[in-house]
């Protein structure tokens, strides 16, 4: 148990894979109360291992709730969101809502919105829905959406993203100009007004309202064992600073 009472986030693990798990084959610095080497065990080992298997299915929920033209969306997505989930999606469980405060009107089956910044924000946000529907893939979504956003989450947009990315972005344009786009956007609506918010972006780490200013740190405080993106972090001059 000498590894459980003198390990600490100075620690450097090194991992191999094999299949789709991880095993800890070498642990280097993890010191004793007096700075001495502590000489691990097959049993340290094991234990150990158990951990980080425990991690990767502890994974943090976030929703992020939003707006595509909204400058304080644009500033959290690009500068906060879109960094985090680059370093620590394998570990998330994300969630996006690209609805803000939109309203949605029926009418004999058929749909309209009214959004915060006009128009081009219904349009864009049924772009940044359609992203989320057609790629599958959440960690790209959020790239892909967060590029968007810089350029005005247009069709021109799309374009200069999907390029970059080396996507196609005829099928979401195509989806934002049809009804599945509308039945998207009326979706997200759904759910937005569940979440009963009145600015955004709203954002929620495991169920609880975070302001966003100090979003890594919040989302690393989550983890029972952190994560290695998190020890990282835990270790920079700057976290205490």
């Amino acid at each position: 148990m000498a590894l459980l009472n003198y390990i600490s986030f100075t620690l450097f693990i090194l991992f191999t894979s094999t299949s789709a798990q991880y095993q800890i084959v070498e642990l280097s610095n993890a010191l004793d109360e007096t700075n001495d080497t502590v000489d691990l065990s097959k049993n340290d080992l094991y234990l150990l291992n158990d951990k980080y298997a425990y991690y990767q299915d502890d994974k943090v929920d976030v929703k992020l709730y939003y707006e595509c033209l909204c400058p304080d969306c644009i500033q959290f997505d690009k500068n906060k969101f879109s960094p985090v989930v680059q370093n620590l999606s394998q570990y998330l469980n994300i969630h996006l809502y690209p609805y803000g405060n939109a309203q949605t009107f029926g009418h004999n089956g058929r749909y309209d919105f009214k959004c915060q910044h006009g128009p081009a924000e219904c349009y864009g946000n049924k772009l940044h829905a359609c992203a989320i529907d057609y790629l599958q893939n959440i960690t790209e979504a959020v790239e892909f959406n967060a590029c968007m956003m810089e350029y005005k989450s247009n069709d021109e947009a799309a374009d200069r993203c999907a390029n970059a990315m080396y996507l196609d972005s005829r099928p979401i344009k195509a989806c934002a100009k049809g009804e599945r786009g509308t039945q998207l956007l009326k979706y997200y609506g759904e759910e937005s007004k569940k979440a009963n918010f009145s600015y955004v972006p709203y954002i929620l780490i495991n169920g609880k309202l975070n302001s966003g200013d100090n979003f890594m740190e919040d989302i690393c405080a989550e983890f029972a064992v952190a994560p290695p993106p998190c020890v990282e972090l835990y270790n920079s001059s700057e976290y205490y600073h």
